[in-house]
């Protein structure tokens, strides 16, 4: 059976189990509060045929008697059946693909860093911007470079703020 969206008609308490999982700590059986016009998300069962409650969430049971099914359709103009919908109570979200595994970025900015800034301090030695040329400095600008192409993914994969989404199950 698939889940639908239920509102709650009536304040009621429902109970539940609390699973501790601590030999010390034995399991408790707790109360559920929902409040008139609460909407959950659950799984009717069925006995005998007829329905008989809502499962919500991982145990928490809610009779039929307080709840209605809740159902939506677009409003206003002609509607055909494909525009027509029903509230499933899961945030739609697209898949956002990364086009390449991020420590294969962080690799690639340290290798191109590198070349950089290596080749950086090779042209200031041919300009004469530094006085004695020497090896050292040639691996002190390609270390220079590669925490620097590394730091620079590092700010631009995370300069976007990440958004959490919390579906109406987590909350019961």
């Amino acid at each position: 059976m698939a889940q639908k969206s239920y509102i709650i008609t009536h304040d009621f308490n429902a109970p539940y189990v609390q699973v501790t999982g601590i030999p010390h700590k034995p399991q408790e059986v707790k109360a559920k509060r929902f409040r008139k016009g609460d909407i959950i998300r659950g799984e009717l069962k069925h006995a005998n045929n007829k329905p008989a409650f809502i499962l919500v969430g991982e145990g928490c049971i809610v009779p039929l008697n307080v709840v209605r099914e809740l159902t939506t359709k677009a409003i206003g103009g002609t509607t055909t059946p494909s525009q027509t919908s029903s509230f499933d109570g899961t945030p739609k979200t697209k898949k956002v693909s990364l086009p390449t595994n991020p420590k294969v970025r962080y690799a690639d900015a340290m290798v191109i860093g590198a070349i950089l800034g290596a080749v950086g301090v090779y042209v200031a030695e041919k300009q004469g911007l530094i006085g004695e040329p020497d090896k050292k400095y040639k691996l002190y600008g390609a270390i220079a470079g590669a925490v620097l192409g590394a730091y620079l993914v590092y700010r631009t994969s995370n300069a976007k703020p990440k958004v959490q989404i919390v579906n109406q199950k987590d909350l019961i």
